[in-house]
């Protein structure tokens, strides 16, 4: 390898270098923020979480309230075997207030059916092995919330909710209650709005499975998102765990990312990307220029000194063969040259050529003699100069020293 090829490919590996050094730069300051940003997302995002699973327990004790509100309208009278008529009138006027549930049912203490506002059928006249009586019969007060099989009154598998009806003295006298489906039911605790892919489960506290679990929408899957969270000590999935009544935890989970998307309205991908694009933009306006202008550059350690007086002057040319700047005693003209081609100005084609192969190959040229046209000299005639000078690796061009020889009025071209 001549040395101008090693000097060629120690320019390219310090630019690579350069650039490997600017990516990583970019990537850590990526990574510093997305720690940073992920773990505020995620707190706003669980925050959310806990806001919504707020509404869900507000609806379900809405609806709680407004069942205990109905049952409270009927007393020990409401049981007595007279007037069941005027009592069925009742429930069918206070059953639109229990919204979405399907009816309201009334059985005395012994399970023995009294009033309903839907149709009988023949197997719900006497309730009293029904799981869910016996659980109310044996917890008085209310409400109790439960899972049946087997409604009351033929409604299918559901949840009945029901309450005892007591006595003066405390003693239970009836039980009245009322009927919510499934798909009912999931609409009561559903927030109206949820992270996609987000499950609610609705069951008794410490137990398993729930009475009630589904999903809402589909949640996009982002592994290897999932991955850099554990990376950072973040969980990936979050969750939400409130009381209702009855002895029910009402439960919320959601991804992490889907949370942060509902909670901040847009993906965290977008803010990473919109990051990563600025800092890439900043380092390319921020990156190292080649130096231009009328003046020499400065810079002791990787040029020579500015020439001695009997050197007469200093140029610099760029790596395209523009002329730079000038120094010390350059004849006048020159300085209204300077950024154009310093090659063009050269009378000589032969020494020219060898001042371009130079330049090509990046080898140091010494006491080369060339006649030089200066600009405005209408007759065109040149002056001689002894040119040196070397390759500078920080601009990709030449600096280097000029030795007038002599003036003439016309320079020929040069024989060999």
């Amino acid at each position: 390898m001549t040395k101008a090829q090693a000097v060629r490919a120690g320019g390219g590996v310090r630019r690579l270098l350069g650039w490997i050094i600017r990516l990583a730069l970019v990537l850590v300051l990526v990574a510093g923020w997305a720690a940073w940003e992920l773990h505020a997302a995620g707190l706003r995002a669980v925050a959310h979480l806990q806001d919504v699973t707020a509404t869900a327990v507000e609806q379900f004790d809405a609806f709680i309230g407004r069942f205990s509100a109905v049952a409270g309208q009927f007393d020990a009278a409401a049981v007595a075997p007279h007037g069941r008529i005027d009592i069925t009138v009742r429930m069918l006027e206070a059953e639109p207030q229990l919204a979405p549930a399907e009816s309201l049912f009334l059985y005395d203490a012994a399970g023995h059916f009294i009033a309903a506002t839907v149709p009988l059928q023949p197997a719900d006249t006497d309730v009293s092995g029904h799981a869910w009586f016996e659980a109310a019969a044996a917890h008085p007060g209310g409400p109790m919330f439960m899972a049946t099989p087997a409604a009351p009154l033929g409604q299918g598998a559901g949840f009945v909710i029901s309450q005892t009806i007591s006595e003066h003295a405390g003693g239970v006298v009836g039980v009245i209650g009322t009927f919510l489906a499934a798909p009912a039911l999931r609409a009561l605790i559903t927030p109206p709005v949820l992270p996609p892919g987000a499950t609610v489960s609705l069951g008794e506290a410490g137990r398993s499975p729930p009475m009630l679990a589904f999903t809402v929408g589909t949640a996009v899957s982002h592994p290897l998102l999932a991955r850099a969270l554990e990376w950072i000590g973040e969980m990936p999935r979050i969750g939400e765990i409130a009381e209702v009544p009855g002895g029910l935890d009402l439960r919320i989970d959601a991804d992490v990312f889907a949370g942060i998307t509902v909670a901040d309205g847009r993906p965290v991908l977008e803010h990473g990307g919109a990051l990563a694009i600025a800092i890439v933009i900043l380092l390319w306006l921020f990156r190292p220029r080649r130096r231009t202008g009328v003046a020499l550059s400065p810079s002791p350690a990787a040029r020579p000194a500015l020439p001695a007086p009997e050197l007469e002057w200093g140029w610099e040319i760029d790596s395209r063969g523009r002329l730079v700047g000038v120094a010390g005693n350059a004849p006048t003209p020159l300085l209204s040259a300077v950024g154009t081609n310093f090659l063009d100005l050269i009378a000589d084609d032969a020494r020219a050529k060898d001042l371009r192969e130079a330049i090509a190959e990046r080898t140091a040229v010494h006491d080369l003699e060339l006649s030089i046209v200066l600009p405005g000299n209408p007759s065109g005639a040149a002056r001689r100069f002894r040119v040196s000078g070397r390759f500078v690796a920080d601009t990709g061009g030449y600096w280097g020293t000029a030795e007038e020889i002599q003036s003439m009025e016309t320079v020929k071209e040069a024989a060999d």
